[in-house]
């Protein structure tokens, strides 16, 4: 499996950093200037670079974090803030820990702290601690492409914002590196005694052609094996970024066109529709089954595939019309989908699930949290 990264992930634009470059020069000075004019000026420049580049913009800012100009310094950290707003704009950030501008990397961290809270500079540290660790392990041929997958779903942890929860996944990769390296080395450096002494151990009689020859494959093939472990816990990540994904995409669909929650009763329901509400109840028995058990990637696993698998295709192929209607039987199933999905998730994505249901759902329900709202008696 190649490596992957944030950006094959999510929406950020692989243009040049062409205009980002052009804005550099002059970006402390304009920042700088005692001028309020010049300064909101240039804020508006940067601002509408990074809808663009925003890797190459959020990295020259991330560069002067710590500019000793105080109006510069201000201005850098309160365009950051702003970008950071952004889903987007964290990505942006997080894709700068490997920049190989160690000033970058740094302001990297200083932005960890102001958006994820104290402590997520270690994040930071294990990260760039984990790619000094895979850039050596690959100069000595050792397959680590796993580990580096790996490394890049964490900070699609970090960036749906369960930030104990990505402490641990990169801490757990920087070990992950570090016992591979250990263990590929020690396997070669077996296998190269052995290959020392077979010459001598084949004079005696003790060593055939054919143990050299198998040595020899071994020692290629401990340079090239694939390793289950992180190929599981790789699968399971991207179950959940896709799961999370689809998530997000029905609730940005639901937040569109709907102002208030609706409420259509089951009678009126149209024939699609009742399809739907039987498998969430189906979904439910399942999912809580799955719950109490602790199968929390057979339920993530459950739920992504309703939605890739039923939900989306029904809506692709067969329900264009009734959505461009805004059908009030498609969107009370759609809503109801919704929060449903929500509640089964919450336990395994407890983190994840608050910010979904904050930024789609809050609004039209007036519950603070998704754990308070009751289950829809039409999916009991």
């Amino acid at each position: 499996m190649p490596p992957v990264s944030l950006r094959s992930i999510l929406p950020i634009s692989a243009k040049g950093r062409t205009e980002a470059d052009r804005i550099e020069p002059i970006l402390l000075d304009s920042l700088a200037s005692p001028l309020s004019m010049e300064r909101k000026r240039m804020e508006s420049r940067v601002l509408s670079v990074v809808k663009d580049e925003p890797e190459g913009m959020v990295a020259v800012l991330l560069r002067y974090t710590e500019a000793k100009n105080d109006n510069a310094r201000r201005s850098v950290l309160r365009l950051l803030d702003e970008i950071s707003q952004t889903r987007e704009g964290k990505a942006a950030i997080l894709e700068n820990l490997s920049h190989p501008d160690q000033e970058v990397r740094k302001g990297v961290r200083a932005m960890l702290v102001r958006i994820w809270g104290e402590g997520t500079d270690a994040f930071a540290a294990d990260y760039e601690q984990s790619l000094l660790l895979m850039n050596l392990a690959r100069s000595r041929d050792i397959f680590v492409d796993d580990i580096i997958t790996l490394s890049e779903l964490v900070k699609v942890t970090l960036l749906e914002g369960d930030r104990d929860k990505a402490l641990e996944e990169i801490a757990l990769v920087a070990e992950m590196v570090k016992h591979r390296y250990r263990a590929v080395e020690t396997m070669k450096n077996y296998l190269a005694d052995m290959l020392k002494i077979t010459p001598e151990l084949s004079r005696l009689g003790m060593v055939s052609g054919r143990i050299e020859e198998s040595l020899r494959s071994a020692s290629k093939a401990n340079k090239q094996r694939s390793f289950d472990y992180t190929r599981n816990l790789i699968d399971e990540k991207l179950r959940e970024v896709e799961t999370v994904d689809q998530m997000r995409s029905l609730g940005m669909s639901i937040r569109e066109m709907l102002t208030e929650a609706p409420h259509v009763p089951l009678e009126q329901l149209s024939g699609m529709d009742v399809w739907m509400f039987a498998r969430l109840k189906e979904l439910v028995s399942e999912g809580t089954t799955l719950n109490v058990t602790s199968r929390r990637s057979e339920l993530i696993d459950m739920v992504g595939s309703f939605l890739s698998e039923e939900v989306f295709p029904y809506l692709r192929d067969k329900a264009q019309d009734r959505l461009s209607a805004r059908d009030p039987s498609l969107l009370f199933a759609l809503y109801t989908t919704g929060l449903t999905c929500l509640k089964l998730l919450h336990d395994a994505l407890p983190k994840v699930v608050e910010e979904l249901y904050v930024t789609y759902f809050r609004d039209l329900e007036g519950v603070s949290t998704v754990a308070d709202i009751s289950w829809s008696s039409a999916v009991m």
